[in-house]
């Protein structure tokens, strides 16, 4: 308890003490008659009630206390002097035994002077009236016991002074202790990379760190004392039935999920869920740890990609080898036959070939899979290579009344690396693009600089679109929505792109159309030694 109150309990206490006292004092003397008349003097009541005033008004309380122990003892001199009996100098006992249950030593050798002088004073002044009433036996004993009280009040608020600081430091090491201990945890909320909520028992926000409106995108006002739609609709019953389960105790400990962010984009999330007990054991509320792992996922992504390629590679090395020595045999043998305008099958043999093209166009791309990094690196205009490509698909284009836009805004970026595989990668998606489009829809083509160093290549058409699952698996090796493709097209030109350090995305809507966008890095045409 802090000093300062516990100071304020005792004036109270001390105040209404003197209150009773005074209120025995005027009792006694109506039902018993002294030797000489003891008279109640109105001073003292009025100075009771000027202590409960002043205590009112939150006075000082060293003050109030000063205030309380003088009056006690100014009061017993006035009744001391108004009937001088020596028996009455025993009272001057009651203000050193008050003082010293204040633990203050300083008031207790303030007043101990002070009532030893008082006492010689009575003495002197009425020793006649003490002459015929008391023996030296008796004063002796009186002043024993008088010196003996002084002594026992003194000692006593030296030890409970002593004793009341050393509480004071077990309190304020204590103390220290916990701002410590809450300062720590109050840190580690505040600075924790994960995203931390509290919610009570309804699944409202009732505290948040900074990660956490970081990683969602809600701010703490938004947040606090609210519902906040924080998983997609789709998973809404799942993470509802986990509440439950937690409000029963569970816990869910790195449960990965998707969540959403407030803008309505969805993150790959771990979570770690568990029930807040307070001390009665009763779960009280529930924590919420969130651990954004979306470039964890794209990395595990990549190296199953990687290691798809890995493979592709090896199969591509080895079955292109094997498979075209005995191809190119039936291949000529099937064009042998063809030449001969008499032969019964030849409408078979003509298909046979159009296979054996389709199966050396497979081989082709697999060819290209097991080629190494890019070992003959130039410098060329990126813009140069999409403007070519353009003017091969022009006639299509014209032919189907595709309106094509172009916007070039890179004329500067050069790009370093294989100019005709890049060119391969930007046929194979116009191409694609074109095939999704129908007569009379439109392709967009346009070219950027990104304040990152990288040269931006957006392909837009306005055909059929594709599912999210059809989006997903547009990079796996042999799938196709095609009845005459070979599903190796974007694996090789995501591979492409990878190692020339760039990447390829996707971005499509069923029936809204499709986007590709490309980033390679590049360099500026004034830095540039040479360009082609």
């Amino acid at each position: 308890m802090d000093k300062s109150m516990l100071l304020t309990k005792r004036n109270r206490l001390f105040i209404n003490l003197f209150a009773v006292g005074l209120l025995l004092h005027t009792l006694s003397s109506l039902f018993i008659h002294y030797q000489n008349p003891v008279s109640i003097p109105l001073f003292a009541i009025l100075y009771c009630i000027l202590l409960y005033i002043l205590r009112r008004m939150n006075i000082n309380n060293y003050v109030m206390q000063t205030l309380i122990l003088g009056g006690m003892n100014g009061y017993i001199l006035y009744l001391i002097i108004d009937t001088p009996y020596y028996i009455h100098i025993l009272l001057f006992v009651y203000p050193l035994f008050i003082a010293s249950l204040y633990h203050s030593i300083i008031s207790s050798l303030i007043l101990l002077p002070i009532t030893a002088l008082e006492v010689i004073y009575l003495f002197q002044k009425n020793y006649i009236n003490f002459e015929s009433t008391i023996e030296f036996g008796n004063l002796y004993v009186v002043l024993l016991f008088l010196i003996l009280i002084s002594l026992t009040a003194v000692v006593h608020s030296l030890f409970m002074r002593n004793t009341w600081h050393r509480m004071e430091e077990q309190q304020s090491t204590l103390e220290r202790a916990l701002d410590s201990r809450e300062g720590y945890l109050h840190m580690f909320f505040e600075n924790a990379k994960d995203g931390i909520a509290v919610f009570d028992l309804d699944a409202r926000i009732i505290a948040l760190n900074p990660a956490f409106e970081l990683l969602y995108g809600w701010s703490r006002e938004e947040c606090i004392g609210n519902h906040i739609p924080l998983v997609p609709p789709e998973n809404v019953a799942a993470a509802n039935e986990r509440i439950e389960k937690v409000l029963k105790g569970e816990s869910f400990y790195s449960f990965e999920t998707k969540d959403m962010k407030k803008n309505g984009t969805f993150f790959d999330a771990q979570l770690t869920l568990s029930p807040i007990y307070n001390k009665s054991g009763d779960i009280v509320a529930m924590s919420v740890i969130t651990r954004d792992i979306s470039y964890r996922k794209e990395a595990e992504k990549l190296i199953v990609q990687t290691e798809k390629l890995k493979l592709a590679g090896e199969i591509a090395a080895g079955v292109a080898h094997e498979i075209r020595n005995p191809m190119t045999v039936i291949s000529g043998f099937i064009q042998m036959m063809n030449t001969d305008d008499q032969h019964p099958y030849q409408t078979y043999t003509k298909l046979i070939a159009s296979e054996l093209e389709r199966i050396n166009l497979i081989i082709s791309e697999f060819l290209i899979l097991a080629k190494p990094h890019v070992t003959k690196a130039k410098e060329f205009h990126i813009e140069r290579i999409i403007q070519d490509v353009v003017l091969l698909f022009s006639p299509e284009l014209n032919l189907r009344s595709i309106l094509l836009k172009e916007s070039w805004n890179a004329q500067n970026a050069i790009v370093i690396g294989e100019q005709n595989q890049i060119k391969q990668v930007i046929i194979n998606i116009v191409k694609n693009a074109i095939e999704a489009l129908t007569n009379e829809g439109s392709l967009e083509i346009s070219t950027d600089l990104e304040t990152d160093g990288f040269v931006s290549i957006h392909i837009r058409d306005n055909g059929a679109g594709m599912t999210p699952e059809v989006v997903n698996q547009i990079f796996e090796p042999f799938f196709t929505t095609k009845t005459t493709g070979t599903g190796l097209g974007m694996m090789i030109s995501e591979k492409i792109i990878q190692e020339h350090a760039g990447k390829i995305t996707i971005n499509s809507q069923l029936n809204k159309g499709t986007t590709v966008s490309i980033l390679l890095p590049y360099n500026k045409a004034e830095k540039s030694a040479t360009s082609n």
